[in-house]
């Protein structure tokens, strides 16, 4: 978080006005997608697991986390509610996961495709599971 904090330190007024407007048409680009589909789903990550107590990937320890977690910050900058569920292993029986992002207000909807998921898909936890 500090050298997050230290790389916004350095953008100037315009910068940061420039990235707010970029946000901003993310959010609208993303309204529009909701007036036609109710849910998004995608992968939590593009990657299998890594270590316990590795905070990101080996291949990724220079770089940002939007670089390696695509996926799931974009919808912190559009204020939408998302979830991430396991949805099941690797082959090597790494944990996998999706998620369900709804439309800026629609938290509900996105608890009630999460519980609907987990109830057709319970997640059982398998220790050392190899499917």
């Amino acid at each position: 978080m500090q050298a997050i904090a230290k790389e916004g330190d350095r953008l100037t007024l315009v910068e940061y006005l420039s990235a707010q407007d970029a946000r901003e048409a993310l959010g609208r680009e993303m309204q529009r997608f909701h007036q036609n589909y109710d849910l998004l789903l995608t992968p939590t990550l593009p990657i299998v697991a890594f270590p316990v107590g590795q905070n990101r990937p080996q291949s990724s320890i220079d770089r940002q986390h939007r670089d390696w977690a695509p996926f799931t910050y974009p919808f912190n900058l559009t204020q939408q509610p998302a979830a991430s569920l396991p949805c099941g292993f690797t082959k090597n029986g790494l944990p996998v996961g999706i998620q369900i992002v709804a439309a800026k207000y629609k938290d509900l909807l996105v608890l009630q495709a999460a519980k609907a998921y987990e109830n057709v898909f319970p997640f059982i936890m398998s220790l050392g599971a190899s499917n």
